[in-house]
């Protein structure tokens, strides 16, 4: 499902200017949609995207859009992980996580992830924004791409906010203690549990 979100008909340009490794970089200048203002990311020497923008939309904007340039093989998997579809490149031993992804993947309103952040809405759907302009970018320039996609014979795919969101419910990290602390607390009871764990 295809997540539409009206552009602002605006073309400004994200400067962005590299300071890596390799002297004699010149800045770089990339002219995209969806922005309300000009945007400027500064690359220090370590790779690391400094954004300057002058309105929080924006921000998010080019932060999804740097990020997405930096490591899109890696959003492709997380993609993948949040909806479920990790098997069509991994085979059978991602069914079982596809299965557990399908089952726990955002199916809410969007707009009522204000409860998270007053401005949760806003950043999610700017980021997003950000990322599929850089992956319609590789769509006119496959050379964009990471060499990940020639080698699985695979292209990126659109985010949406839903992806953003149900990202998280493919971390399992934390679920064994995650199901702990709700077995304390149902013992124990919360006030008990709280002055016992350390929670802060």
């Amino acid at each position: 499902m295809k997540y539409y979100l009206k552009l602002l008909l605006l073309f400004l340009t994200i400067s962005i200017f590299s300071t890596g490794r390799t002297m004699g970089e010149v800045p770089e200048s990339i002219t995209t949609a969806g922005l309300q203002e000009s945007v400027e990311i500064i690359k220090d020497k370590w790779g690391v995207s400094h954004i300057y923008a002058k309105n929080q939309q924006d921000l998010f904007y080019a932060q999804g859009y740097a990020a997405a340039r930096d490591r899109l093989f890696q959003f492709e998997i997380w993609r993948r992980k949040a909806l479920g579809t990790l098997a069509e490149i991994q085979g059978e031993k991602a069914l079982a996580h596809d299965r557990g992804a399908r089952l726990l993947r955002f199916r809410g309103d969007i707009q009522k992830m204000a409860h998270y952040h007053t401005d949760g809405v806003e950043i999610i759907t700017s980021f997003v924004l950000g990322v599929n302009a850089y992956i319609q970018q590789t769509e006119s320039n496959p050379d964009l791409l990471p060499f990940e996609f020639e080698l699985l014979g695979i292209r990126p795919g659109l985010w949406t906010p839903e992806i953003v969101v149900s990202r998280h419910n493919a971390l399992t990290r934390g679920m064994s203690s995650e199901v702990s602390l709700a077995k304390t607390i149902t013992a124990l009871g919360a006030d008990k549990a709280r002055e016992i764990l350390p929670l802060q």
